[in-house]
């Protein structure tokens, strides 16, 4: 495999997240996508053609085969991410896997345990804690001047459009509002707070056994509590409440944050920050890049000791529900 300045990326799938991946990769500087799959031929040489890719093949192992490609991008349906990502690794490839990482905790132990032993980046692709905009509310926080955070509100909803459609209600496939966001909100919760020592929740459930909706609540190894509010059956106000001493800062859409109010109890007085990033991917990709070019196996921020522990929250909350629809 040739070594360059930038990482050189195939990507299986022509998902609906790909042209976002794309012009994210174009933007971090350190990479380039050079083919792209789909088992529909037309399909690949479409995207191929709008989004600027050199090679469009029809079958993923082409990718796989190929010498002058470096690693793979994932974002196929949640339940193939296993077997894709083994496939790619024991073909030495890198990989940036899309969330959830994979359903099951004994998946994602061999996935680590084979990248390792392979010399090769893994990951789970999660934007949020590399957004501009959490640097700086960490800035803040860590001043001093709102105190210690206390407790986190975080809610995300949506009724409408391809999440709560086809294989995304249906349990086999990955599907459900769980899997569907627990990356966001287990990793920026510990980014911003410490380690979770806990966690707890419900749901309500389609034929399939997918969530529709689901509310967790987790408790840090510094006392203090965090909430998640998911829903793909009505709206609510989407975003993030970080609640201080003396204050709290509002971060709506806090997935894809680019502007945080923040409310100062002391005297009443408020202030934005704002930093946008209409093409938010772009943080993340070049972070992993610099990792895989300097022969990195993990991130240190998306580490896979947290991808883990995730996973294993995820899989005792839906064990715990199965059980007790079993009575």
């Amino acid at each position: 495999m040739k070594t360059t300045d930038k990482v050189r990326y195939g990507v299986i799938s022509t998902a609906s997240i790909v042209p976002r991946f794309c012009r994210g990769m174009e933007l971090s500087g350190n990479g380039i996508v050079s083919a792209i799959s789909s088992r529909d031929p037309l399909r690949a040489e479409k995207a191929a053609a709008e989004l600027s890719i050199p090679k469009a093949v029809r079958d993923h192992r082409e990718i796989l085969d190929d010498p002058d490609i470096d690693a793979v991008y994932i974002p196929l349906i949640n339940s193939l991410h296993y077997p894709y990502a083994k496939e790619a690794l024991l073909a030495g490839k890198h990989v940036v896997m899309e969330k959830p990482f994979v359903l099951h905790v004994r998946e994602a132990e061999e996935l680590f345990a084979l990248s390792e032993e392979k010399k090769l980046f893994l990951t789970e692709a999660v934007k949020t804690p590399f957004l501009p905009l959490y640097q700086k509310i960490l800035e803040l926080i860590r001043g001093g001047t709102l105190g210690e955070i206390r407790y986190m509100d975080f809610r995300q909803s949506y009724n409408s459009g391809p999440y709560i459609s086809g294989w995304n209600r249906e349990k086999d496939c990955g599907g459900g509002v769980l899997y569907g966001n627990e990356a966001y909100f287990f990793h920026m919760a510990e980014y911003l707070n410490g380690l979770i020592e806990s966690c707890y929740g419900n749901a309500s459930f389609f034929e399939s056994g997918a969530e529709q909706q689901c509310s967790l609540s987790v408790r840090f190894a510094n006392n203090t509590m965090a909430a998640l509010a998911v829903s793909n059956q009505v709206l609510f106000e989407n975003g993030m409440t970080i609640y201080l001493d003396h204050g709290r800062i509002v971060i709506p859409d806090y997935w894809k944050a680019s502007e945080a109010h923040v409310f100062h109890g002391s005297d009443g007085s408020s202030e934005t920050i704002s930093c946008p990033c209409p093409w938010e991917l772009q943080y993340e990709l070049r972070h992993y890049n610099t990792c895989i070019l300097s022969g990195m196996t993990e991130s240190p921020v998306t580490a896979p000791e947290k991808t883990i522990r995730y996973i294993r929250f995820c899989e005792n909350l839906r064990q715990m529900w199965d059980n007790e629809k079993k009575f």
